[in-house]
């Protein structure tokens, strides 16, 4: 069934799950009396969806808060058993690799460190870089003793820009530390043992920052916000959507002393 906006009744159903989903995802326990304004939604559809995903486990209850003049009302929270998530970051000295369970706790984390003198291009060769992450995603996956089969997804932070490419996944390309054009999708999915449904989401790493604190940290509450990363260089994220992706930004070349220590492009200052 098509409506008259052309969305399919499953397409309503998508959206109505989602916006359930993200005001428990992002606000905590909350009773399905407050899910109706902060979703939009009528009283009946918020319990159909409910129902729906307390049925399906990845909603529980926890709980209940006084009403006014009425009786309890029961709070809902995301279930945090029901599927689990992998971050990693590839910093300037180290590969990061920590284990979430739904609602963003920390059960495990590894790190491996990179090389801290010579090239930069030799510390970011490819094949140390996967065989890293390969080990680390095994390793905090076996700390807590999670299937890999519950895993839901695996979100990679890197340095430089990512492409989309149709038959290699996430491209990198990353100027300052010597990959052009590297498939490195197609390369996790092949040193990485996964199922094959896990997601990747690959991105630049100043944007991923910006959007973990658009979600959770200082720019909570903010329409828009820049998050700007420092470290060897300088990134940015510029943010105007809360709940959408933000846009990198990147800071180089600038000359800010004359004469100054030679960059890694050759050029001083």
């Amino acid at each position: 069934m098509t409506t008259r906006n052309g969305r399919t009744v499953r397409d309503l159903r998508r959206e109505n799950r989602t916006a359930v989903l993200q005001r428990l995802y992002f606000d905590g326990p909350t009773s399905r009396f407050s899910l109706g304004p902060a979703t939009g939604l009528s009283s009946g559809s918020v319990s159909n969806v409910v129902a729906e995903l307390v049925a399906e486990g990845l909603v529980e209850e926890a709980g209940s808060v006084d009403s006014a003049g009425g009786r309890p009302r029961t709070l809902l929270r995301i279930t945090p058993a029901s599927g689990y998530m992998i971050g990693v970051d590839i910093g300037e000295t180290r590969i990061r690799i920590e284990l979430f369970d739904l609602t963003l706790t920390e059960l495990a984390r590894t790190e491996r460190p990179l090389a801290s003198s010579g090239p930069r291009t030799a510390r970011y060769d490819v094949d140390l870089v996967v065989g890293h992450v390969r080990e680390g995603i095994a390793e905090v996956l076996r700390t807590v003793d999670v299937p890999a089969e519950r895993l839901l997804g695996v979100g990679v932070g890197v340095p430089g820009i990512v492409a989309g490419d149709a038959g290699d996944g996430a491209v990198v390309h990353g100027q300052t530390i010597g990959w052009d054009a590297v498939p490195f999708e197609r390369l996790l999915r092949a040193a990485v043992e996964l199922p094959e449904d896990v997601q990747y989401w690959i991105d630049n790493g100043a944007k991923t920052l910006g959007q973990a604190e658009m979600w959770f940290g200082a720019g909570r509450g903010a329409r828009s916000a820049v998050v700007v990363l420092f470290g060897s260089g300088v990134g940015a994220c510029v943010v105007t959507d809360p709940l959408g992706p933000g846009r990198a930004v990147e800071w180089g070349h600038l000359t800010v002393r004359v004469r100054g220590r030679r960059c890694r492009c050759g050029a001083r200052g």
